[in-house]
């Protein structure tokens, strides 16, 4: 077992939901299940890539979606969200194959932010500060494993299956 922090994060809607088109009420459920790319929008949604950019640029605008890195998208978490009220972190056990120190720091820290939501190899190594390739390789073994799947061309999440 494995031991990964999971952040809830309960935000009160800075937005009336009538408000939104439909392709932004589906792209922020999209973004209430974790981070994505605008690949990742667009093949869930049925939609262009292009509109799906357009659309997550235009809820960024709203002050509803942030970028987490390049081509990644998040939920905007605003000041309440640093807010005890609103914030709660439980643990989560992920049952592993082999020992939990058989885990490099590193390489708990990948599980860690996957925990948190979908993520790029790229957003991962800037994250931990270490390669992308590195990331990309840990990546593979993971998935190996069965621990984490492939949501998207370049976008990883948690197997929770």
């Amino acid at each position: 077992m494995v031991s990964v922090t999971r952040l809830d994060i309960d935000v009160p809607p800075v937005v009336d939901e009538t408000d939104l088109t439909p392709a932004e009420t589906g792209i922020l459920n999209l973004l209430a299940e974790g981070r994505c790319t605008p690949a990742y929008v667009a093949g869930e949604l049925a939609i262009g890539a292009e509109t799906a950019r357009i659309t997550l640029d235009r809820l960024r605008e709203y002050g509803l979606v942030g970028k987490s890195y390049r081509g990644l998208y998040e939920l905007q978490i605003d000041e309440r969200g640093n807010d005890p009220k609103y914030r709660q972190t439980e643990t989560l056990l992920v049952d592993v194959p082999f020992e939990d120190d058989e885990f490099s720091p590193v390489e708990r820290g990948v599980l860690n932010l996957l925990v948190e939501g979908r993520a790029s190899p790229v957003y991962l190594a800037q994250e931990l500060d270490v390669t992308q390739e590195w990331v990309k390789d840990r990546l593979r073994d993971l998935v190996r494993l069965g621990l984490v799947r492939k949501a998207h061309r370049g976008l990883y999440e948690l197997d929770v299956d």
